[in-house]
């Protein structure tokens, strides 16, 4: 070696080449920790949300029951909601992130704050409309989502004028959807995720306040939910002035940027839609089952979103930038690696959340919404639809951090394809098993056609042609697996020693369910610590840094 070691030469080429690969493993080293407190901060927040979420469903509850009146609350809450994930989530949080971060990277800040501008710009102008035509064809909208109601007069004109006072939230909320944009683009994330919090409290607030004072009180629900959007546009404003973005908006449709963004848009659009189909079609199938149905489909909803919201929307919101990031710099190790790492981290969270779900699902529902107006069958049809959607939790999961990925990549025309084709396996299969098993068949038919979508999904990553293949985390999604599967088990033993048809008026019982829920928590961190999940390691070794 030390007659080699004379002749070497100083080669130009191989130095950049290993700066680069250098430069690459300390980006990746980076990024993971990066994720892993980005999403804490958003799982932090919307940890927050998610129990004052709750508790926002368990005061309409106790309040209103699960009869007709409700129902009808909810299905009007829903039409807004549904046009809110076409405007808010579509747009902001699909489209418009990847095409801010690549402005940003490749010209200037300036130029990226300036589309951002044009972006609020066109964006006010589209939400207003919608929100006027909302307003307008209230009626046709609610035979749209709600067909069954017209048997019942006096319940299709309260959902009818619910939904016209609560459309204006459609606005507020896609203001808050822009700003999250920006601000997550920025690394910039407490905000956004604080903002469902003030919805909450604005919903809890007036349902005390308001509601009572009213002919009737369910309208005071309503004004609660435009009290809190409205603060959570106010929540947002500080952050947008830290990062320096102008509040006014730019209309400038003729702009080639904006025309680049509607041309993303589109397909964009059309896959939130097509989503919200599936959400139209079982809400439609839920009315015309007997009274109540509606808000037992809707509570469960709510629980399984709970997990979801904790666990995995915070491990996507965080990695979304990376991923965009990645592209744009064309670095296609750390894209691998961020998607590795996302899904993996994703399923440590989310798997065995599932599996408590599903064997706690009594017990938990007792629980939380067994007093008031909500009598025990309410209980049990509301905790076998819980079973049936936690089965999905894990691929909508997934789903969220592929359709990241698409997106990432600007190819928004493969997830509208993929959606398109699981319309007819949601419906068919929901409508089937609501025959027999009336809720819980529906939210069975939405599980099989998530499933669905994520092998398409995951099949169609072939047609990125620098992507590595190699990112699923195989070891890591057995031995989560093994994990809880064994912590389930554990946990429904223990579950057995409750008395659930008592409710949470006998202490015993919240003791038992706290118990048994700490029990599965404990046994599932010390089996993946023992097999050496990859994801649970480094977890802990960058929780004994901090």
């Amino acid at each position: 070696m030390g007659g080699n070691f004379g002749l070497c030469y100083f080669d130009p080429t191989s130095v950049e080449k290993a700066c680069k690969e250098l430069m690459e493993k300390m980006t990746h080293q980076e990024s993971s920790p990066g994720i892993l407190k980005h999403a804490g901060t958003v799982t932090f927040f919307t940890l927050l949300s998610r129990i004052l979420g709750a508790a926002r469903d368990l005061v309409i509850a106790h309040v209103f029951g699960a009869g007709w009146i409700t129902d009808a609350f909810v299905q009007a809450f829903t039409i807004p909601n549904v046009l809110r994930r076409l405007t808010a989530e579509g747009a902001m949080n699909q489209a418009f992130l990847p095409l801010y971060t690549e402005i940003r990277e490749k010209e200037n800040r300036n130029e990226a704050r300036l589309f951002a501008s044009k972006s609020l710009g066109m964006m006010l102008l589209g939400t207003m409309l919608l929100t006027f035509l909302g307003i307008f064809f209230a009626p046709q909208l609610v035979l749209l989502f709600a067909a069954g109601f017209q048997s019942n007069a006096e319940q299709y004109q309260l959902c009818v004028e619910l939904t016209r006072w609560m459309f204006p939230y459609l606005v507020l909320v896609s203001l808050v959807a822009w700003a999250t944009g920006i601000l997550n683009a920025e690394s910039r994330f407490a905000a956004p995720a604080a903002a469902p919090i003030l919805l909450n409290l604005g919903i809890i607030g007036s349902a005390f306040s308001i509601a009572p004072r009213l002919d009737q009180p369910i309208f005071g629900i309503a004004i609660g939910v435009l009290i809190g959007g409205g603060l959570q546009v106010l929540l947002q404003v500080p952050s947008l002035k830290n990062t320096g973005q102008s509040l006014k908006p730019v209309f400038s449709l003729n702009d080639p940027k904006i025309r680049n963004l509607l041309k993303l848009l589109g397909p964009t659009l059309l896959g939130a839609g097509v989503y919200q189909i599936n959400i139209i079609l079982l809400r439609n199938l839920a009315s015309f089952l007997p009274e109540g149905q509606v808000t037992h489909y809707y509570n469960a909803s709510r629980l399984s979103e709970l997990v979801l919201g904790v666990f995995a929307f915070g491990i996507v919101s965080a990695s979304f930038p990376e991923l965009s990031l990645s592209v744009a710099q064309e670095n296609w190790s750390k894209l691998r690696d961020t998607l590795r790492t996302g899904t993996a981290s994703g399923m440590l969270l989310v798997v065995p959340a599932s599996a408590g779900l599903i064997v706690l699902a009594e017990p938990i529902v007792s629980m939380l919404f067994f007093h008031g107006a909500y009598q025990w069958d309410d209980v049990q049809q509301t905790a076998l639809a819980l079973q049936a959607f936690a089965l999905s939790l894990p691929a909508v999961a997934v789903i969220r951090m592929l359709t990241s990925v698409y997106f990432s990549f600007q190819d928004t025309k493969t997830p509208v394809r993929i959606a398109l084709i699981g319309i007819p396996v949601t419906g068919l299969l929901g409508w089937y098993w609501s025959m027999q098993l009336e809720v819980q068949g529906l939210a069975l038919g939405l599980s099989a056609g998530t499933f669905f979508q994520l092998i398409l999904m995951g099949w169609n990553f072939r047609k990125f042609k620098n992507f590595p293949q190699n990112w699923w985390p195989v070891r890591s999604i057995v031995v989560i697996l093994i994990a809880s599967l064994l912590m389930g088990w554990i946990v429904w033993w223990c579950s057995g020693f409750g008395n659930w048809e008592a409710g949470p008026l006998l202490f015993m019982n919240w003791l038992i369910l706290t118990g048994a829920i700490l029990v599965g928590v404990v046994l599932y961190l010390l089996m993946i610590l023992m097999l050496r999940e990859e994801q649970s390691l480094r977890l802990l070794k960058w929780v004994k840094k901090r």
